[in-house]
């Protein structure tokens, strides 16, 4: 009895110091929970394996501290919000494309153009031995004379015409092109019997009286002495087939080649078609005049007749020493 006793006093008081675990059935895989093993499951750290024990490091991040985060804050504090940032960005793109898009002004285009300015104000045409203007109003002095040379066959010109002639013609040649002088020269005594006989043939064929044929033959040919042929500067030109003058010559290869080519050898088309009323001729796309190779791109270019060329660029205010009215002449 009292060993009974003390056996069930010493359970007691295991049980009190849980020093004592309930029995484990065998087969039974449910251990006793008691709180010593209680408060060990809570506070022990779960048995894992190498690789979660490398994942889970890798994945762990570390608290800063207190000093870290003060440190991170001043760093921040100097640098510019994002949001400034991309404003102030944003505005630079813009000035920048305004400024891209204003036009700029070269000095250089303006000192160029205010050159060619000047330098086209400041050329001088004057009137010299071979460009100068003799029509009706204007004929030539009673002294004039000069020095010829043959051009083609047994017609001349004055001598320096007469070699730009002769080098057009070889030009023309090379390109596969005749042409063909059908009057040059011409004295004043000539021009008189040429002027004349043109009279008489119209008064002849058509009945006019002695004025309707002065007149027509005028516009068609000039008087004595106000021929640019009496000058000894004018060339009329055909083809090689050609043993006269007609208007539709400008429908040939050759009138085609000199439009082109003869202005580098100083000649021009004198009597222009819309230019009848100015020169006083009829529209002659035969009839080439010698001005001079220094002046004739300029006049071709200009699309003026000669009479229009000299009252612009030559004479401007000044009055031509050789000026005479057609009454004066008849």
């Amino acid at each position: 009895m009292r060993y009974t006793l003390y056996i069930v006093l010493a359970a007691v008081l295991l049980s009190l110091c849980g020093c004592v675990s309930a029995p484990v059935k065998e087969g039974d895989s449910t251990p006793l929970v008691t709180e010593d093993n209680l408060q060990a499951s809570v506070t022990a750290p779960a048995a894992t394996s190498d690789e979660d024990v490398t994942t889970e490091a890798a994945a762990t991040t570390k608290t800063p501290t207190t000093a870290e985060i003060a440190a991170s804050t001043e760093e921040t504090s100097d640098e510019v919000p994002a949001t400034e940032a991309m404003t102030e960005e944003v505005t630079s793109t813009e000035e920048t494309e305004v400024t891209a898009t204003e036009p700029e002004v070269d000095p250089k285009e303006e000192e160029t153009t205010t050159l060619e300015e000047t330098e086209s104000e400041v050329i001088e045409i004057k009137e010299n031995e071979h460009f100068f203007l003799v029509n009706h109003r204007y004929p030539l002095p009673d002294d004039y004379e000069i020095e010829t040379d043959y051009v083609q066959g047994s017609y001349e010109l004055e001598v320096t015409a007469a070699k730009y002639c002769r080098d057009m013609i070889e030009a023309a040649e090379k390109d596969g092109i005749e042409l063909k002088v059908l009057s040059a020269y011409r004295t004043v005594s000539y021009q008189k019997k040429l002027f004349e006989r043109n009279i008489k043939s119209r008064m002849e064929k058509y009945g006019w009286t002695y004025d309707e044929a002065y007149n027509d033959v005028l516009i068609n040919i000039a008087l004595p002495g106000t021929s640019e042929h009496n000058a000894g500067l004018a060339v009329d030109i055909v083809t090689e087939d050609d043993w006269d003058t007609y208007e539709a010559f400008d429908q040939t290869k050759e009138f085609a080649w000199l439009q082109e080519n003869a202005a580098d050898y100083g000649f021009i088309l004198r009597y222009l078609k819309d230019k009848t009323d100015i020169t006083g001729y009829i529209y002659e796309p035969w009839h080439y005049r010698y001005v001079g190779v220094e002046y004739a791109a300029l006049i071709r270019d200009s699309g003026l007749c000669l009479e229009e060329f000299f009252e612009q660029y030559v004479w401007a205010d000044d009055v031509p020493i050789n000026e005479e009215t057609e009454e004066d002449l008849e």
